[in-house]
This record gives C-alpha cells, sequence and structure tokens, in this order.
C-alpha cells in the first residue's frame, strides 16, 4: 500500500491525450480571431470515443444540444497521439 507521502500517480492515458490535444488546439487557435468574450462563460469540453481515437471537442454549451457552437475538435490516435485539429465558427486572422 502507497504512504501518504508518495508522489502522485503518473497521468491517466485520457489525461495525457487530454494534453496533447490542448496543446494543439491553443496552437490551431492562434491562426483564429479571439473567442468572443460572450461565449466563455460557458465554455465547454467534450471528449468522446472513436475506436482508437478519442476526440476533444471545445464548444459552447446551450440550452439546446443543437445549439451548442462547436469551436473545435481535436482527434487524438491513442497508440501513435498524433494529433488533428479542426477549427469552426471563427474567422481566420487576416494578415497585416
Amino acid at each position: 500500500m502507497p504512504s501518504a507521502n508518495s508522489t502522485h500517480a503518473a497521468p491517466k492515458e485520457l489525461d495525457k491525450l487530454q494534453e496533447l490535444a490542448r496543446v494543439a488546439t491553443r496552437k490551431a487557435l492562434e491562426d483564429y480571431e479571439p473567442i468572443p468574450k460572450e461565449w466563455e462563460a460557458n465554455l465547454t469540453l467534450g471528449t468522446f470515443f472513436d475506436g482508437d481515437d478519442r476526440i476533444f471537442e471545445l464548444y459552447v454549451a446551450a440550452d439546446k444540444p443543437k445549439d451548442a457552437i462547436v469551436i473545435s475538435s481535436a482527434r487524438v490516435d491513442r497508440k501513435s497521439h498524433s494529433v488533428q485539429v479542426v477549427i469552426t465558427n471563427l474567422k481566420r486572422r487576416t494578415a497585416l
């Protein structure tokens, strides 16, 4: 039995995959206009499972699920740790 002074257990696989998704999503969002302030209070992270992929979806929650506004979807392969991010409902930044 571990002692009370032992270090925290290693992060779970899902936590590691979520962190990969978070970093990739933050990087992808750099190319887009900021998320509107009025959306921030209702930002939600959903997690879905699709075979070996874990999908982390950042969205603005609404009273009815069909009214939710999806901002990003990050698909992480749990074996290779490859990440694909799709950004929606935000405008790309224009180059100066």
